[in-house]
């Protein structure tokens, strides 16, 4: 008898120390979903003759993405070496025909977390240029964590 309440005592310990496993790990996560605030009536702006270094925005993926836009308006800006492995490779194409913008703008309309743990970004952007077609209309970041920072995986346009 004294064995099987032993055993009853040692599985009672053990599932209550996985349960607490679980609920630390699921703390883990939320700590690091990222922090944005949808304000759409805040609207990002960049001009060529007026890019600025750094963020000055408490929010890591509004960073990102402002990031990818100063390297889409210009892939020598200073910014842009540092963090070319945080953006997709298309942004650092050379190529005249491409038709970059020389200034753009975007606001956030909606965030979407997809089951990855990455998040979509969905905007609503103007620009002077066409590259590619991803700078005017509905544009989504899909943004991505790695190394404990978010950054711009990729981005497509949408129809309107």
């Amino acid at each position: 008898m004294k064995k099987i309440i032993s055993l009853f005592f040692i599985a009672a310990l053990f599932c209550g120390c996985s349960e607490q496993a679980e609920q630390k790990s699921s703390n883990s996560k939320e700590t690091t979903s990222p922090s944005v605030s949808i304000d759409e009536n805040i609207v990002y702006t960049f001009d060529i003759n007026t890019l600025k270094t750094g963020c000055e925005n408490e929010s890591e993926i509004i960073c990102a993405i402002n990031n990818s836009i100063k390297c889409t308006i210009n892939p020598q800006f200073s910014d842009c070496a540092a963090n070319k492995k945080f953006m997709p490779d298309f942004i650092f194409m050379q190529d005249e025909n491409l038709k970059r913008p020389t200034s753009q703008s975007y606001k956030i309309t909606k965030l979407k977390p997809l089951a990855d743990g990455s998040i979509e970004v969905y905007t609503q952007s103007t620009c002077n240029g066409n590259w590619f077609g991803l700078c005017n209309g509905n544009i989504i970041y899909v943004m991505e964590n790695k190394e404990n920072h978010w950054f711009v995986k990729d981005l497509y346009a949408l129809e309107n």
